[in-house]
C-alpha cells in the first residue's frame, strides 16, 4: 500500500517522524479552531500568511483545514506517532458536530457522514467513485456507486450490494489469508516510479530551454522549482513491508472466523474495489489483493 505523508510528518528510513516546523502549523490549526475560529477564517489567515498547503501552494480553503481537523493519524495510528493529544482531538470533533448541527449540515440519512466503515473502503471499479448506502423505500438498504444516478440520470451501472454480501465476502477473505501464508510473504518488489502529467510537461519545457542558444537561467530555475514542488506533492510512501509485519502480527492471534468482525476489517483492509464482472477486489494493507465473486442484488 502507498500513501501520502500528512502535513506535520516526514519519513526517514521508512519510519514516520514528526516534522518540527509543520507540526507547529497543525497544532496551531487545532488550537485556533478550539478557540472559536471557523475553518473558513483559519484558511483565510493561512493564505494571507503565504503558508503552503499539502499541494505546496499558498492557497487554503475550509475543506483543506477540515481534513486536517478530522485526520485520525494525528493521534497516532501505529505508523504515525501522536502529534495531537487525544482529548484535544475529541474536543475538536465535538465542536465540528455542534457546528454542523447549528448550520443545518448535520447528518442526513444517506449522507457521507452517516455511512459505516464500508463507506471508507468501497470504490467503484467502473468509474472510480465511492459506494454509498441507500435506503429509500427499499426493505433492505443497498450499497450503490455514488454515480449510479448522476445529474438526474442513470449513469454508472455497476453492481448493487447488500451489507450481508459484504460481510460474508470479508469473512471468506480473512479465512483465505489464515489458511494460505502466501498472502503474508514479505517478498515485495519495488514499485515503479511514475511521473505526473504536469511533471512530464515541466521536464519537456526544461529540456527545450536547455537546447536554446542562450539559456534563460532564471526561467529554468523557476521551472526546476515547480518540478521539485510537483515531485514532492506526488511523493508516496511505500510501507508495504511495515504493513505486512503489522498484518502478520494481527492474524497470528486470529482464529478462523465464523462471523463478521468490523474491527478486523479496519485493521486488515485498505480498500475494496467493486468490479462488475469479477466481484469484490479486497486490497490488503500490505498491498496484496484477493477477489471474491459476488452475485448482484436486484
Amino acid at each position: 500500500m502507498q500513501r501520502r505523508t500528512p502535513i506535520g510528518y516526514c519519513v526517514k528510513d521508512g519510519k514516520a517522524e514528526i516534522d518540527s516546523k509543520q507540526s507547529a502549523l497543525v497544532r496551531e490549526i487545532f488550537e485556533s479552531y478550539l478557540q472559536g475560529m471557523s475553518t473558513l477564517k483559519i484558511a483565510k489567515l493561512l493564505t494571507e500568511r503565504g503558508v503552503l498547503n499539502a499541494n505546496q501552494k499558498p492557497s487554503w480553503n475550509h475543506g483543506g483545514v477540515g481534513k486536517i481537523l478530522e485526520n485520525h493519524k494525528y493521534i497516532g495510528d501505529g505508523f504515525y506517532p501522536p502529534l495531537i493529544e487525544r482529548h484535544i482531538f475529541e474536543q475538536v470533533q465535538q465542536r465540528r458536530k455542534q457546528q454542523a448541527s447549528a448550520t443545518g449540515k448535520s447528518k442526513q440519512h444517506n449522507s457521507y457522514a452517516n455511512q459505516t466503515v464500508w463507506s471508507k473502503l468501497l470504490v467503484c471499479g467502473e468509474c472510480g467513485q465511492p459506494y454509498r448506502k441507500y435506503s429509500g423505500k427499499e426493505k433492505t438498504p443497498k450499497w450503490k456507486c455514488k454515480h449510479y444516478i448522476y445529474q438526474n440520470k442513470a449513469f454508472c451501472k455497476n453492481t448493487f450490494l447488500i451489507e450481508k454480501q459484504l460481510e460474508t465476502a470479508f469473512v471468506t477473505v480473512i479465512n483465505e489469508i489464515l489458511q494460505n501464508p502466501k498472502y503474508l510473504k514479505s517478498d515485495f518488489t519495488n514499485s515503479p516510479i511514475s511521473q505526473s502529467l504536469t511533471e512530464r510537461k515541466l521536464n519537456a519545457q526544461i529540456e527545450q530551454m536547455l537546447l536554446q542558444p542562450v539559456c534563460d537561467t532564471q526561467s529554468i530555475r523557476q521551472l526546476v522549482f515547480q518540478k521539485a514542488c510537483e515531485q514532492y506533492k506526488n511523493i508516496k510512501l511505500d510501507d508495504r513491508a511495515y504493513q505486512n509485519e503489522k498484518l502478520t502480527e494481527i492474524l497470528n492471534s486470529t482464529p478462523i472466523q465464523t462471523e463478521f468482525n468490523s474491527a478486523l476489517l479496519e485493521q486488515t483492509i485498505f480498500k475494496i474495489v467493486v468490479q462488475k464482472h469479477t466481484g469484490l477486489e479486497f486490497h490488503l494493507k500490505n498491498g496484496r489483493t484477493i477477489t471474491i465473486p459476488t452475485k448482484e442484488e436486484t
